[in-house]
């Protein structure tokens, strides 16, 4: 299946993009278990799409529509235990797939496909799979400044992350 306009417009190699609906790295896993009537599609950011080692990104993307209808983007990170690091990833990256260069919006909601900003409908959403989850609670105005900026929740879980179905996401 061919993936979605929006992540073709962002100009992302074919190599990059894939319908897993995992990530692994280590001991620390993200796991969606997809039921029947989920899509997804699997971006790797760190390493594929985007090289610069300057530049700091999520390790990866995931967009996904559910059976149900919910569409979502999920940012990963998957990461020792530096929390403060892993939201300057997030960070970094929602600047990058939500404005251009040329300051167009790339990823708005205003695309058929693509999930708004609004965090109550959890359409983005950044998870945080580390393996020592040093810094959390020190973290809170960060992660509270993230979601008042791009509308988006920043969730940590230790060691891994796995739901049965894209609806099932916390």
């Amino acid at each position: 299946m061919k993936a979605p306009q929006w992540l073709r417009a962002l100009e992302i190699p074919d190599v990059c993009i894939s319908q897993a609906s995992s990530a692994r790295e280590g001991r620390r896993r993200f796991v969606i278990h997809l039921r029947e009537g989920d899509q997804i599609w699997r971006v790797k950011m760190d390493g594929c799409w985007l090289t610069s080692s300057s530049e700091k990104k999520v390790d990866y993307l995931f967009w996904g529509s559910s059976a149900l209808g919910r569409k979502v983007i999920i940012l990963v990170e998957l990461k020792g235990k530096h929390f403060g690091k892993a939201l300057e990833q997030i960070e970094s990256t929602l600047q990058r797939i939500c404005k251009r260069a040329d300051d167009r919006g790339v990823h708005t909601g205003a695309h058929q496909e693509s999930p708004g900003h609004d965090f109550h409908k959890k359409g983005v959403q950044a998870y945080v799979v580390l393996s020592k989850g040093k810094g959390v609670l020190q973290r809170r105005l960060e992660r509270e400044r993230i979601r008042k900026r791009y509308g988006v929740l920043v969730h940590s879980k230790s060691q891994r992350l796995e739901v049965n179905g894209l609806d099932a996401l916390p």
